[in-house]
C-alpha cells in the first residue's frame, strides 16, 4: 500500500482522537521561531491536522496557510480556526507560490514522509520561503527502516525517519543555515500517557541573499 495512503486513511480514522491528545499540548515547540518572527508575519504549516496547538498559537499574531494530506483533519482546522487557510493535500505536490511565506513549520509530520522524499521536501520549503525566512521542523533523533504501526490511535499508521545529523545535512544542502537546535518531546501534553521521546527542533534559516 502506498505510504501516503496509509497516512491519509489513518489520520481520516483517528482525526477526532488524535487532535484531542495533541491539543492538550502547549505549543512550546513554537518559542525559537516566535522569538524571531515580526508581527504579521505569512506562515506555512505543513502537517498541520486539526490546528490545535500550532496554527492556533500562530494565528494568534501571524497570517498561517496549512496543508495537510487528511480531509478529515483539515475539516475539523477549518472550525477550530477559521481566519486561517487550509489546503488539503500532499505536501511534496501541494502548489504554493515561491518566495511567498516569511516561515514555514513542520511539527512532528516529517516522519511520516518517505525518508528518500525529505530532501525534495526541504529544498520544496526552501523555494516557497522568502529570503531571510526561517522554518522550525522537528526531526527524529536515530533513523529506522520504514514501517507501519498498527497501534496509533486504533489504526495504522506509517513511519520513515532518518538520524538527525542526515537530516540536517539535506537541510544544509538545500541552502539552510542552522540557528537553533533543542530536543522536544512526544507533543501530547505532560499528562498524556505514551512512550518516551525524544525530538530534535532545528529552527533554520533561508540566507538573504
Amino acid at each position: 500500500m502506498d505510504p501516503k495512503e496509509i497516512v491519509r486513511a489513518g489520520y481520516d480514522a483517528c482525526a477526532d482522537a488524535y487532535a484531542a491528545a495533541r491539543a492538550t499540548d502547549d505549543a512550546d515547540q513554537l518559542r525559537p521561531l516566535l522569538a524571531v518572527l515580526p508581527e504579521g508575519s505569512s506562515i506555512l504549516d505543513l502537517g498541520c491536522g486539526a490546528g490545535a496547538p500550532i496554527a492556533r498559537a500562530l494565528s494568534e499574531h501571524h497570517h498561517v496557510t496549512g496543508v495537510d494530506i487528511s480531509q478529515a483533519m483539515i475539516r475539523l482546522a477549518r472550525s477550530n480556526i477559521p481566519e486561517a487557510r487550509f489546503l488539503q493535500g500532499d505536501v511534496l505536490e501541494v502548489p504554493l507560490d515561491e518566495s511567498s511565506f516569511d516561515a514555514a513549520v513542520a511539527i512532528f509530520m516529517l516522519f511520516h514522509v518517505p525518508c528518500e522524499e525529505h530532501g525534495r521536501l526541504f529544498e520544496r520549503v526552501w523555494s516557497w520561503l522568502r529570503p531571510g525566512g526561517t522554518f522550525l521542523v522537528t526531526l527524529t533523533q536515530d533513523g529506522s527502516p520504514a514501517r507501519v504501526r498498527h497501534d496509533f490511535f486504533g489504526t495504522d499508521m506509517y513511519w520513515s525517519s532518518l538520524a538527525s545529523d542526515e537530516s540536517i545535512e539535506l537541510l544544509e544542502k538545500a541552502g539552510f543555515e542552522i540557528v537553533h537546535e533543542r530536543i522536544v518531546g512526544h507533543g501530547y501534553g505532560q499528562t498524556y500517557v505514551e512512550r518516551d521521546e525524544r525530538n530534535p527542533l532545528s529552527l533554520v534559516r533561508k540566507p538573504e541573499f
